[in-house]
């Protein structure tokens, strides 16, 4: 679950920059008794004076959400971890967001003497806020998307991507709630429900979730077992939901007139416990190990290299892939 903190901003209040109380009156009764924003500027044309308007008040919103949000936190919890960030909201996010709609003349643009336009305008905070409500919905419908396939999908491979991106929406949906927030404009899109369900069926997905380790039966498969579960918690047992690493490491012996040598080409399943194959992890060259005479010892030497060999770091990487991301 996130908790956003948001503190309030002047931005509730109307900004009434040489507005007289009729100005008020008018643009309050256009947003229909809501907040907005104003100001009154002078341009050498009308069409000058109006983008000095829509630029004084782009720099008015970004300026009040930025201070807001340099006090913003949230705690952000994921699989029992809570989290605490702050100071999220930067400005180019900010802007990059920021398309004004709405904006209103109080009055035709009234020339001064010195030859310059005065114009008063000004936008509701509602409408301020669309190109955010625009985004939050997109948002909304992504993380509704992603979490069904969290809750619908068993691979587990599959199914870390799809709850990596959710989490990943979420705190970009909690972003932007923050900035509606402090905008005064309420969240149309609630997408809470479905996330902590997604976040629920994670959670019971990891506990359930183990690595059964079909044992070969030899020194190879000892070896490279000892060797995995140094970094993967792994299980021998027949297999009851979760993955099923099955290995084959035969390991064949050579003698000549110079030295009896060993070599194996260890490759291993991964598999779901009901028989789907996710991958099939093979090293890329033999391991071997050899002596003159004495063929236990060219096993020996065999196994010391096979733990030292290159491909466990792949190999990990990959099992890593089909287990969930589980926080304890």
């Amino acid at each position: 679950m996130v908790k956003a903190i948001v503190f309030s901003l002047a931005l509730a209040t109307p900004v009434l920059a040489n507005f007289t109380p009729a100005d008020s009156v008018k643009a309050a009764a256009h947003c229909q008794s809501g907040s907005f924003l104003s100001t009154t500027v002078f341009g050498k044309t009308t069409d000058k004076a109006r983008e000095k308007a829509k630029t004084e008040i782009a720099r008015n919103i970004i300026s009040n959400i930025k201070s807001s949000t340099k006090m913003n936190n949230y705690s952000e919890e994921i699989n029992g971890i809570l989290r605490e960030s702050s100071q999220f909201a930067e400005a180019s996010e900010i802007e990059s967001n920021l398309i004004l709609f709405g904006f209103h003349e109080v009055e035709t643009p009234k020339r001064q003497k010195n030859g310059e336009y005065e114009l008063k305008v000004y936008i509701c905070t509602k409408d301020a806020a669309k190109g955010f409500l625009e985004r939050q919905r997109l948002i909304a419908d992504s993380l509704e998307l992603v979490s069904i396939i969290v809750l619908n999908t068993k691979q587990s491979k599959n199914k870390n991507e799809a709850w990596r991106k959710a989490q990943m929406l979420w705190v970009e949906f909690i972003r932007t709630l923050s900035l509606l927030e402090v905008l005064g404009v309420e969240n149309p899109y609630p997408a809470e429900e479905i996330y902590s369900k997604a976040m629920e069926d994670y959670r019971n997905y990891c506990k359930s979730t183990k690595v059964f380790w079909q044992d070969a039966g030899n020194e190879c498969s000892e070896t490279i077992f000892a060797m995995l579960s140094k970094k993967i918690k792994m299980e021998k047992s027949k297999c009851s939901g979760g993955l099923k690493l099955s290995l084959s490491c035969n390991e064949k012996c050579a003698g000549s007139s110079l030295e009896i040598e060993c070599s194996v080409i260890p490759s291993l399943a991964i598999e779901s416990c009901g028989g789907e194959k996710y991958s099939m992890l093979k090293a890329k060259e033999p391991v071997t190990g050899s002596h003159d005479l004495n063929k236990s010892i060219a096993k020996e030497n065999l196994i010391e290299n096979l733990s030292k060999a290159s491909f466990f770091n792949e190999w990990e990487r990959e099992i890593m892939e089909w287990m969930p991301k589980c926080v304890e």
